[in-house]
C-alpha cells in the first residue's frame, strides 16, 4: 500500500469477507444507483511494516492458517479455513504465549494465551458478530483473548464468539487496545495469510483507506455514518 496511490490491492479471501461487511447480507441496495454509499476511514493495523485490514490472529490462529495453501483454497475455496481449524482443533489449543497490551496508553500486565485475535470487524466470518459493543473507535482495536487451556475449553470460546458473549464461562476475554506485544516467536496470520511473529508488537498504524458502506453494512460493523457531504455513488 504506497501513500501515493489510491487503490489498495487486497487477497481474494480479504476482499470476500471485507465485501460483506461493506454492504450487508444481501444488500442489493449496494448495487443500486439511487442509493449513496458512506465513506469511512478505516486505520490499518501493522507490525514489522507489514499491514493488515481485518484482523491478525496468534497461536491457534497460526497453525490453522500453516494448513492452507492455494491447493487446498482451489479445491475446498471458502471451506479451506473451516476444515484447517476443524484439523488444528483435534491438537487442542497448542502452548501459551506471554502478550501484553495497551489500553488507554497504558501498558496492562502481561498475559498467557495460546489464541488472540485483533481486529476492528466482525469476529470471523459471518454470522458471527461484532462484538458486545458497537463502535469500536479508530484509533483502537478489538482485541479477543482465549483463556482456557484445552480443546473443550475451546469449544466455549467458539459459542462465546458466535454469540457474541465473552467472560470466563466463555473461556473468552474481549477489551479495546491500542497495541497487542508479543513477547516470544509464535507462528500468526494477517487477514487469513499464514506468518511467523517475531517478539515485538501489532498496533494501530498511521495509515489509512476509505471504504465505501452501505447503510446495513454500516449497522452490522457498528462504524459510525458518514456525515461528510459528497458520498459516492455506484
Amino acid at each position: 500500500m504506497l501513500p501515493d496511490c489510491p487503490v489498495a490491492m487486497a487477497p481474494l479471501g480479504t476482499a470476500n469477507v471485507l465485501s460483506y461487511h461493506l454492504r450487508g447480507k444481501r444488500d442489493f441496495s449496494f448495487y443500486s444507483h439511487r442509493n449513496p454509499l458512506s465513506p469511512v476511514s478505516v486505520r490499518l493495523g501493522e507490525s514489522s511494516g507489514r499491514f493488515f485490514l481485518l484482523m491478525a490472529g496468534i497461536g491457534f490462529d497460526g497453525r490453522a492458517a500453516q494448513k492452507v495453501n492455494p491447493r487446498t483454497k482451489r479445491l475446498f475455496g471458502s471451506l479451506a479455513y473451516p476444515l484447517a481449524a476443524s484439523a488444528t482443533f483435534v491438537y487442542g489449543p497448542g502452548a501459551p504465549v506471554s502478550l501484553s497490551f495497551q489500553r488507554n496508553g497504558v501498558e496492562v500486565e502481561a498475559r498467557q494465551s495460546s489464541w488472540a485475535v485483533l481486529r476492528r470487524f466482525p469476529f470471523y466470518f459471518p454470522p458471527f458478530p461484532a462484538h458486545e459493543r458497537t463502535g469500536i473507535p479508530d484509533h483502537a482495536f478489538q482485541l479477543d483473548l482465549f483463556t482456557g487451556k484445552n480443546r473443550r475449553d475451546l469449544v466455549f470460546f467458539f459459542l462465546g464468539a458466535a454469540l457474541g458473549k465473552s467472560g470466563n464461562f466463555w473461556r473468552r476475554e474481549s477489551v479495546r487496545t491500542e497495541k497487542l506485544s508479543i513477547k516470544e516467536g509464535v507462528a500468526g496470520q494477517m487477514d487469513g495469510e499464514s506468518t511467523f511473529f517475531l517478539p515485538n508488537s501489532l498496533s494501530v498504524s498511521s495509515r489509512s483507506i476509505t471504504l465505501l458502506f452501505s447503510e446495513q453494512g454500516l449497522r452490522r460493523t457498528g462504524l459510525p455514518m458518514s456525515t461528510e457531504p459528497g458520498s459516492k455513488e455506484v
